[in-house]
């Protein structure tokens, strides 16, 4: 385990947690899995420099995890700003990252490949209620535990009014998830030099859909025509 400085486990103790391991670092921060009354949880913490320069941004994350309640968003435990330390306790959530599982090797089926897109889509449907829009949505930030998935870091997130009405980022994303999950995929791919979208073991307008996403045909401006054209094509029976 990374050495983690005593100033940020004396800010876990007051609040009765002990650190277990360290899951990772990213941009703003670090990632830790700590622990209390044998609950796992996960603590974000974040860089002191961000936090000193603009922490009201830092904070949008905590704001919008606030007012989410989704099974497949962790919800948040309890907001640590003590001692210099500024970060957010949430609940663990099951699964490797898609971006792991890639990493490791794992082949991704037909079958799981069209439900981590069909749930990805009800997320965002759920989040798109609230004018949420996550806006970093990668293999990294998607866990799956091969029956459901759940979406983490909401550090980007922002008022769903803040989209450009010329490019979606949240579709981009699903378009961009899709295409490196098929690309691993025996079912969908027809040899290892296949990286383009018309090389999928897919018919004409199945790959118009991911076409649409990722901004090579006219782009969807809805969630609801996408979701409507996805199930139309794609069974996952």
């Amino acid at each position: 385990m990374v050495e983690v400085s005593a100033t940020i486990k004396g800010a876990l103790s007051l609040f009765d947690y002990r650190l277990s391991d360290t899951l990772g670092s990213g941009r703003f921060g670090s990632c830790y899995l700590i622990s209390q009354n044998d609950k796992v949880f996960v603590f974000k913490i974040f860089n002191s420099n961000d936090v000193k320069r603009f922490k009201y941004k830092l904070a949008l994350e905590g704001k919008y995890l606030k007012s989410i309640n989704h099974t497949a968003i962790p919800k948040l435990i309890r907001v640590i700003d003590t001692d210099g330390i500024y970060g957010l306790i949430m609940e663990r959530m099951p699964g490797d990252s898609l971006e792991d599982l890639l990493k490791w090797g794992y082949l991704f089926t037909k079958k799981e490949i069209y439900a981590i897109i069909k749930q990805l889509m009800d997320v965002m449907e759920y989040l798109y209620s609230l004018k949420i829009s996550h806006r970093d949505i990668k293999a990294s930030n998607i866990l799956w535990d091969h029956s459901k998935l759940s979406l983490i870091d909401f550090g980007s997130a922002r008022d769903l009014s803040s989209l450009s009405c010329r490019f979606n980022p949240d579709f981009w994303g699903m378009g961009d998830v899709f295409m490196r999950l098929a690309l691993s995929s025996q079912e969908m791919t027809f040899s290892h030099h296949d990286f383009y979208i018309d090389d999928l073991n897919l018919d004409s307008q199945e790959k118009i859909i991911f076409k649409r996403l990722l901004h090579i045909e006219q782009p969807y401006d809805n969630l609801q025509d996408l979701k409507r054209d996805f199930v139309d094509r794609f069974s996952l029976d």
